[in-house]
This record gives structure tokens, C-alpha cells and sequence, in this order.
């Protein structure tokens, strides 16, 4: 169900240096929870949350997740990229195959069976 709202992209950093990718309807407020160890990423509670590196308004929340997925999905010197200059990265084409997935196929039992039916 999609949730109501607008939904920001954030980026943070954690004490070991690494990188932590969220997104939220009230960066405030959920800085906070990541900083009290309430609420947040199972991650942020093995090295704590320093500081925010970036954020970027996101949109609704199917587009701010769309974002979020990409952010994570790219390494170390490009998140740096990112966080210099959010603008940087393209936003994900909203019809690109990956937001839409294909339907599955059938596997070759499944197709001999239905081919057997009729």
C-alpha cells in the first residue's frame, strides 16, 4: 500500500566511515531515532550514526524507494560522488524495465501442464 506523504532521501555517515542510505517523511525526526539507537537500521547500531552527509527530496514515496534502491546499489567512490553533488546522479527512468518487472515465465513444467489443460 503506498504510504501518503512526502518522502526525503538521505544519506548518512556512521563512526567506521561507512555509509547509510534512507529515506523518510521527517529526516529530523528520524536523525534523531538513528542518533538514540531507537527505531533505527540494525546497522546503525553496530557503529553509531555520526552526521548527515546529504539530503534530497525525494517525491512520493515509490520514487523516494526508486532512489534509495540506486543510492544503495553504487559503491563507495560514487556514493561520494552523490553526496558532493546529489544532482549528479540521473534520477531512475520511471519506465525503465527494473520499476516495472516483466511477468514471470512459466517455468517448462508449468507450460507443459497448461499445454496439456488446453
Amino acid at each position: 500500500m503506498p504510504r501518503s506523504g512526502f518522502w526525503w532521501i538521505y544519506v548518512l555517515e556512521r563512526a567506521d566511515g561507512s555509509y547509510y542510505t534512507g529515506i523518510s517523511t521527517d529526516p529530523r525526526r528520524r536523525f534523531q531515532q538513528h542518533l538514540s539507537g531507537k527505531g533505527g537500521a540494525r546497522a546503525n547500531q553496530v557503529s553509531a550514526v555520526v552526521r548527515i552527509l546529504s539530503l534530497e527530496p525525494g517525491g512520493d514515496y515509490h520514487l523516494a524507494l526508486r532512489r534509495e534502491a540506486q543510492i544503495k546499489g553504487l559503491n563507495k567512490a560514487a556514493k561520494r560522488l552523490y553526496v558532493a553533488d546529489p544532482g549528479s546522479l540521473a534520477w531512475p527512468d520511471p519506465q525503465a524495465a527494473w520499476l516495472h518487472p516483466a511477468p514471470k515465465k512459466k517455468s517448462k513444467k508449468a507450460a507443459r501442464q497448461a499445454k496439456l489443460k488446453g
